[in-house]
């Protein structure tokens, strides 16, 4: 039997981190698994290290101490890279498996609005914090080469400039690898690179471990089951992209908050599930409002079922706004290669990912503007244009826009993108069991808006009766786009 030592500093941590336990008990294959999520942000014990090294004249300074980290790709006197050092020797069980790992990093300044691709690598020794630069990972002794030695790199995040928006970075791959004792160490020591040409706009800044704005401090947050569990199969898509037609659902699940006056999460799944989407949009996703009072988060709990129900690994990016959580979550069966959020005026975001299919890489974004007070509704949706704008071509827009067909807050969509059933109500390949499409009483809020390209071919829009014995999970009713990826 593994012995366990608690010190006091031990046991305040534990306490810490069990306020934001998710625990999820399934069934995969008949074999019962318990899922935990920890997140990983205390500096100096959880989070041991984090900090820029930069090449050229400031190769020997120590930025340990800085309330930011930044990467620049540049002549080497100008480069910047992010050096990051998590325990999950202590904090994660060894050979646990593990579900999904998201770093997550606030952007605090940026030269360009350009999108850069930042990638994760493993940083095959073990630097330390106060003694570590650009030619030396602890004092006296030298990195193989100047900027560090680095290992297989683990997925690429695109960020652009909008300052306050938070970057994701899916390092689940690397963390596993780590947790099984591949690389010897247990801790997940990692670089961020900008892989991009060198640019004069290409610096980016993130809020550190030391910054003042205790929210946007980095945090590593890790769901894991036990040793003993069977991890998911791949998911039914191809991870590689070979599919050539990617489904996605839009909804507002109304915080799962049905027409009987229940509140049922797991109903909303179910439903999810009958409709086999490959990547879900979903509003409203919060975890304690209204009627509805949970302890737990909607999005975190929605992905748990998902992965109960099918048996895949179900990818998150999700964004709470406002008093009260009004949020949008982006769930898909795709790896992600890039997944970030960003905040609009008063009190509403959008999230996004990025999804490779049939080898391209599609930009999928979801959002939920304002419904009482109108004049809000057509500054978020220009905010939220805006932002999108930084995504590469082509694009997915979902969401609940409050607005109907021919209204001017329904144009500033409809101008720029191609509105779903619209389309497909004009090809003949829309359906609805309403007979309408309305997904709001008699309204129609709810949009699957697409690029105009070649590359993204609307195939068909369907609104479904999501009824079970006469009652519906949500006050809305959702819509599913197939598309073809050429």
């Amino acid at each position: 039997m593994k012995k366990i030592v608690c010190s006091p500093t031990r046991v305040l941590q534990f306490v810490r981190h069990l306020a934001a336990m998710s625990i999820a008990v399934g069934s995969l294959a008949g074999i019962a698994s318990a899922q935990t999520t920890v997140t990983l942000d205390a500096r100096g014990t959880e989070l041991n290290a984090d900090l820029t090294i930069q090449g050229g004249t400031a190769g020997m300074v120590d930025q340990s101490s800085s309330a930011v980290i930044a990467t620049k790709a540049s002549t080497d006197n100008y480069t910047r890279r992010i050096m990051m050092k998590f325990d999950t020797e202590n904090y994660i069980p060894a050979n646990a498996v593990i579900t999904s790992a998201r770093l997550q990093l606030v952007l605090k300044e940026a030269e360009s609005t350009a999108s850069r691709p930042l990638t994760a690598y493993y940083v095959t020794k073990s630097f330390v914090t106060g003694e570590t630069n650009w030619h030396y990972y602890r004092t006296g002794q030298a990195w193989s080469s100047a900027g560090g030695d680095l290992g297989a790199k683990f997925g690429t995040t695109y960020v652009g400039g909008a300052v306050g928006s938070t970057y994701t970075f899916d390092l689940t791959t690397l963390v596993q690898r780590v947790v099984k004792g591949e690389f010897g160490s247990r801790y997940t020591r990692l670089a961020l690179i900008d892989t991009g040409g060198a640019d004069s706009g290409s610096y980016r800044e993130f809020h550190s471990t030391r910054s003042t704005n205790t929210a946007a401090r980095p945090r590593l947050v890790v769901t894991y089951s036990s040793s003993g569990t069977t991890a998911p199969p791949p998911p039914s898509v191809s991870s590689t992209g070979s599919s050539t037609t990617l489904k996605v659902m839009q909804w507002n699940i109304h915080n799962t908050l049905g027409s009987d006056g229940v509140c049922n999460p797991d109903r909303v799944a179910t439903a999810i599930v009958k409709q086999n989407p490959q990547v879900v949009s979903l509003n409203e996703v919060k975890f304690n409002a209204g009627a509805c009072s949970f302890t737990f988060e909607m999005a975190a709990k929605l992905q748990s079922l998902l992965q109960q129900k099918t048996g895949v690994t179900w990818h998150l990016e999700a964004i709470n706004a406002g008093s009260g959580g009004t949020g949008n979550a982006l769930l898909s069966r795709f790896p992600l290669v890039t997944a970030s959020s960003h905040l609009l005026s008063n009190g509403r975001g959008v999230a996004e990912v990025g999804v490779v299919v049939n080898g391209r890489t599609i930009n999928l974004l979801s959002t939920h503007v304002e419904y009482y007070t109108a004049s809000w509704r057509p500054e978020q949706i220009k905010e939220a244009v805006t932002w999108m704008n930084g995504f590469s071509q082509p694009r997915i827009v979902m969401g609940d826009f409050n607005t109907s067909p021919g209204t001017t807050d329904y144009a500033l969509m409809a101008t720029p993108y191609q509105d779903g059933w619209a389309a497909a109500k004009s090809a003949g390949t829309a359906t609805a069991y309403n007979g309408t499409g309305a997904t709001h009483g008699t309204s129609r809020f709810d949009y699957v808006f697409s690029s105009r390209t070649s590359t993204l071919v609307l195939k068909s829009v369907s609104v479904p009766d999501t009824r079970v014995s006469g009652v519906y999970p949500s006050d809305h009713d959702p819509v599913i786009a197939v598309f073809a990826v050429n």
